[in-house]
C-alpha cells in the first residue's frame, strides 16, 4: 500500500474541488463577504456565481467506488453491513460537524444574519439530520455542504445494490449493471436532472458518479469506447438543455481518464502539500462553513467591519479551516474510516477493480 502522502492526481482533484467549494461559500455567505465587497467585490461575485466543483467530487467518488465497492463480493444480506460501514465512514464525521455547529450558531446568533444561520434548531430537524433525511423531509440543513454527504451515501448504497443484482442475476460480465447505469443516466440527464426539486435524490447526480465508474473501467481494461459513448450522451444532454454542471463533469471525467491512462496520475503533481490537502479534503469540506460562521461572529462582536479587516477575516477563516481540517482528519475522520473497514465485504478474486497500479492505490477516503 502506498503512502497517503504519495503524489496523486486524484488527491489533486480533491484538493482543487475542496478549495473551490470553500471559496464559493466564503464569497456567498455574509457578513465577511459583504464587508469585503468594496475591495474584492468583483472577485467575490465571480466566486459566488462560478466556483462550483461538487461534480468533480462525484466523478472522483465514482472512480474510487469502482476500486472499492465494485471490487467486492456482494449478497443481499451484506447490504445491512454496508449501510453500517458507510454510516461510520461518512456519517460519523458528518454528525461531529452537526454537533459542533450547534454551539457555534448559538454564539453567532444576533451577529451573523439569520439567512446564514437559519432558524433555531428543532428536535425534528436534528433527528432528520441523523438519518440523512433533512433535504428529503424539507428541513433546513444545519451547514453548507451537508447535502453532498447525504447524496454520496445514497450513491454508495445504490452502487452496492447494483453490484448485488449484478452478481446475483448478471450471468457473468457486467452487462446487467451497465444496463442499469446507462438507463438511470439517460433518465436523469434528459428528465430528472432538469428539475432542481430532484436535488435531494442521488438520481439527480448519478450521471457524474457513473461517469467516474466508466473512467475506472476504461483505465483498467485499456478500452475507452464505452466512456466515449457516455461522453457523447452527456453532450447530447447539454445540447438538449444547457447545464454547466454536466459540462464540468464531462471535462474532469476526461481529464481523469487521460491522467490515469497515461500514468500521469501517479507522477504528478509532485507536491506533498497538494497530496496532504487532498487527503484532508473531506474534512475541509465539512469544517470550513462552521469556521466561517465563527470568524464572522467574532469579527462582528469586535466591530471589525472595515473592508481591510473583512479581507483579513476571510484569510483567517481560510487558514483556520485548514488547521481545523487537519485536526478533524486525525481525530475524527481517520478513526471513523478505521471503524468502517470492519464491515467491508470480502474482495472479489481477480476483480476488475483490484490488481495493477490503480487497484493498489487506496484513497484517503473511500466515497
Amino acid at each position: 500500500m502506498t503512502s497517503p502522502l504519495q503524489p496523486s492526481f486524484i488527491q489533486a482533484l480533491r484538493a482543487f474541488a475542496a478549495l473551490t467549494i470553500l471559496w464559493h461559500h466564503f464569497a456567498l455567505y455574509a457578513p465577511l463577504s459583504e464587508w469585503a465587497a468594496p475591495l474584492l467585490g468583483d472577485l467575490l461575485s465571480w466566486l459566488a456565481k462560478y466556483a462550483r466543483a461538487t461534480q468533480v467530487f462525484f466523478v472522483v467518488s465514482g472512480f474510487v467506488a469502482a476500486q472499492t465497492i465494485g471490487n467486492r463480493v456482494w449478497r443481499f444480506n451484506q447490504l445491512g453491513r454496508f449501510v453500517i460501514q458507510r454510516y461510520c465512514r461518512l456519517g460519523l464525521p458528518y454528525l461531529a460537524i452537526v454537533l459542533a455547529i450547534l454551539p457555534i450558531y448559538e454564539l453567532a446568533r444576533g451577529w451573523v444574519p439569520d439567512e446564514v444561520l437559519g432558524q433555531p434548531v428543532t428536535l425534528a430537524q436534528f433527528l432528520a439530520h441523523l438519518f440523512f433525511l433533512q433535504d428529503i423531509l424539507g428541513y433546513e440543513a444545519l451547514s453548507a455542504g451537508l447535502w453532498f454527504v447525504c447524496i454520496n451515501f445514497q450513491l454508495g448504497f445504490g452502487y452496492a445494490f447494483g453490484m448485488v443484482l449484478q452478481q446475483r442475476f448478471g450471468k457473468g460480465g457486467d452487462g446487467l449493471f451497465t444496463l442499469l447505469g446507462w438507463g438511470s443516466s439517460i433518465y436523469s440527464l434528459f428528465h430528472f436532472n432538469l428539475d432542481p426539486s430532484g436535488e435531494s435524490w442521488a438520481l439527480y447526480f448519478f450521471p457524474y458518479f457513473f461517469l467516474g465508474i466508466l473512467v475506472h473501467k476504461a483505465v483498467m481494461r485499456r478500452a475507452g469506447r464505452e466512456l466515449l459513448a457516455f461522453q457523447g450522451l452527456m453532450l447530447l444532454a447539454v445540447l438538449y438543455e444547457w447545464r454547466w454542471r454536466v459540462v464540468i463533469a464531462m471535462v474532469f471525467g476526461m481529464v481523469l481518464f487521460v491522467a490515469e491512462r497515461s500514468g500521469l496520475g501517479q507522477r504528478w503533481p509532485r507536491s506533498r502539500w497538494i497530496a496532504a490537502l487532498g487527503k484532508i479534503s473531506f474534512s475541509l469540506f465539512l469544517v470550513h462553513f462552521p469556521v466561517l460562521v465563527l470568524v464572522g461572529a467574532l469579527w462582528a462582536r469586535l466591530g471589525w467591519t472595515a473592508p481591510e479587516m473583512a479581507v483579513a477575516g476571510l484569510l483567517v477563516a481560510f487558514l483556520t479551516s485548514l488547521a481545523c481540517a487537519a485536526a478533524f482528519y486525525r481525530w475524527v475522520e481517520t478513526p471513523a474510516a478505521t471503524l468502517s473497514r470492519r464491515f467491508r465485504a470480502p474482495r472479489l478474486e481477480g476483480g476488475s477493480g483490484g490488481g495493477g497500479s490503480s487497484g493498489e492505490r487506496r484513497m484517503a477516503f473511500e466515497h
